[in-house]
């Protein structure tokens, strides 16, 4: 990837996503770096001048470090979104009564 790919990435996540970032804001980077969507990330934020604030490296702390940091933008992969609708539909699924049927 060339400087001019990464410029050019970054603008079209601020452009087609219509994220209003602003310097006033923080965003958590716990991708890793060589993900191609992290780089353009943090070029993002770079661009913008976005506080970034980097997780404690343990996958199971995010929510800890997300309380911490408190990101006005929080992006993902889907594999994360999976792992979290699991956990959510395993708890759901155990419940009983009024409140599984709620469910």
């Amino acid at each position: 990837m060339t400087h001019k790919n990464l410029i050019s990435a970054a603008s079209s996540i601020f452009s087609v996503l219509g994220v209003n970032l602003t310097p006033e804001d923080s965003a958590i980077s716990y991708l890793p770096y060589p993900h191609i969507f992290e780089n353009g990330l943090t070029c993002l934020y770079i661009l913008i001048g976005v506080k970034i604030g980097y997780y404690q490296g343990d996958p199971l702390k995010l929510t800890e470090d997300c309380a911490a940091l408190q990101p006005a933008f929080f992006p993902s992969v889907p594999r994360l979104f999976n792992r979290i609708y699991s956990k959510i539909k395993e708890r759901l699924d155990s419940l009983e009564g009024c409140k599984g049927w709620l469910a």
